[in-house]
């Protein structure tokens, strides 16, 4: 046997042998592509995802198609091909995953009309098998159209309503409206049913700094992203808040503001006492009052309470709702921000009660806001109580109107002892005077939603006047 004809016969085994592994595996695959649809899509709107995945693990993907048909008409939503390491190649395919997220009827390529539709998926992969053209799999769906928005029917909005006030909007909604309720800015204020089944209501409160000509809409969404937007015609009373100038000195920095950076872990000594003051002030006070209105996701769908709720009795008011503050440092005004609340003052450590029916769902400290009790009346309205000294009750118990529940106090960015009580319904704090007032309640809550009366009447004290002047401030309470 001659040399060459040695090295001929070895190559022939190698290259017999190679080809015999590249047929094992090209013709060994005998599995079509996986495709997964990852999420439902069965009823599609305008804003319903599709999102879908394809594999292949063993010779690799080597082309996938997904189309929509609507109506008789095929629309594209991809279409590709992917290269191989060569056609002699073990390895087949150099893909063998591939995903997709789309959204088909966003950008309205596709017709937005009713009709028969279905989705259309095909794979195929590097198999030798079915004359080399290899494997394939195939999906077809059928799904239902649909892009015609929930029905709304207005039945009662309020006659009017204040900046920073409150009030209820009882309407209808289709059956598939899935989420619906009024829209005001940023602020959603959600339907629930009506007591009675006549239909939904919502409570709403104007933001105190919204104009008079901002929309107040009514709206409603199906489960497949189909919007209905109702807008409504509710006058709304400008109301003329105060501007007071707060005194900020480095004792009060030093005393009040450090204590708050050393109990919040998101906040660092800045290295200057306006630095730390204006941080806290600002930044910490934003991100505290998220943690407020992220809390109004975890109000119980009912009516806790039952009679009009109650200032601190004996109390002064040393600051008022939506008072425009300008903090001064050393005759500068190095920041203004907007008082939310009522600082409430009688004497040193006095007890603060419940100003109505509810559940304890936070009691713990909150950064400017010191040692808080929040407390859940229902329906997205709910109470805080803030710079307590002690608590008497703690998360998950319930309470009674006039229960004790804390001791006024120091905590948090205040300069001296009081309460600063705040109302807020579905996260936007409101102006308390309107749920204080008995005859508020009566007219535009109850009587709108055909609540019965109370078994008993409770003398209520006197409502300050938020539009006058409250008298020089005994205390400079900061929040």
């Amino acid at each position: 046997m001659s040399k060459k004809f040695l090295v001929f016969l070895i190559a022939l085994i190698l290259i017999t042998t190679y080809l015999v592994i590249v047929g094992i595996s090209r013709w060994g695959d005998i599995t079509p592509p996986e495709i997964v649809i990852t999420q439902p899509f069965d009823q599609v709107g305008p804003a319903t995802p599709l999102s879908i995945r394809i594999s292949d693990p063993d010779t690799g993907l080597r082309n996938i198609s997904i189309r929509i048909v609507h109506n008789l008409k095929t629309y594209v939503l991809d279409m590709q091909s992917f290269p191989s390491h060569g056609l002699l190649s073990a390895e087949g395919g150099t893909r063998h995953d591939y995903e997709l997220t789309v959204t088909p009827y966003q950008d309205e390529t596709i017709p937005r009309k009713p009709g028969d539709a279905k989705l259309l998926i095909t794979a195929r992969d590097y198999s030798w098998r079915n004359l080399l053209e290899g494997n394939r799999h195939r999906i077809t769906q059928d799904f239902t159209p649909k892009f015609s928005p929930p029905r709304l029917e207005l039945l009662a909005p309020p006659n009017s309503i204040a900046q920073g006030g409150s009030g209820v909007v009882r309407y209808r909604a289709s059956p598939d409206a899935v989420t619906h309720g009024v829209q005001i800015q940023s602020a959603f204020f959600p339907g629930y049913p009506m007591p009675d089944d006549s239909g939904m209501f919502a409570l709403i409160a104007m933001p105190y700094n919204a104009k008079p000509s901002t929309p107040i809409q009514l709206t409603a969404q199906d489960a497949v992203g189909n919007t209905a937007i109702y807008n409504m015609d509710i006058r709304v009373k400008k109301k003329r808040w105060r501007t007071r100038r707060i005194g900020i000195s480095d004792r009060f920095i030093e005393k009040a503001v450090l204590p708050i950076i050393a109990q919040t872990p998101e906040l660092t000594d800045q290295g200057t006492n306006l630095a730390n003051f204006v941080i806290v002030n600002n930044q910490l006070r934003q991100l505290n009052n998220e943690t407020i209105r992220e809390f109004s996701q975890h109000s119980e769908a009912a009516f806790l309470w039952t009679k009009a709720f109650r200032q601190l009795p004996g109390s002064k008011v040393e600051a008022a709702f939506a008072d425009h503050r300008k903090y001064v440092y050393k005759n500068k005004i190095v920041d203004t921000q907007d008082h939310l609340g009522f600082d409430l003052a009688v004497t040193k450590r006095y007890p603060v009660q419940a100003s109505n029916d509810g559940v304890v769902i936070f009691a713990d400290y909150l950064g400017i806001y010191g040692n808080t009790i929040i407390i859940d009346h229902g329906y997205g309205l709910q109470s805080l109580y803030a710079h307590l000294s002690s608590f008497s009750v703690q998360t998950g118990d319930s309470v009674a109107i006039g229960q004790v529940i804390a001791r006024s106090g120091t905590t948090g960015l205040a300069a001296g002892d009081h309460l600063h009580f705040s109302l807020i319904l579905h996260g936007e704090q409101v102006n308390p005077t309107e749920w204080w007032d008995p005859n508020w309640i009566q007219t535009r809550i109850r009587d709108q939603l055909s609540l019965e009366a109370p078994p008993e009447i409770i003398l209520e004290p006197e409502q300050p006047d938020t539009n006058t002047d409250l008298g020089p401030t005994l205390t400079p309470a900061i929040p």
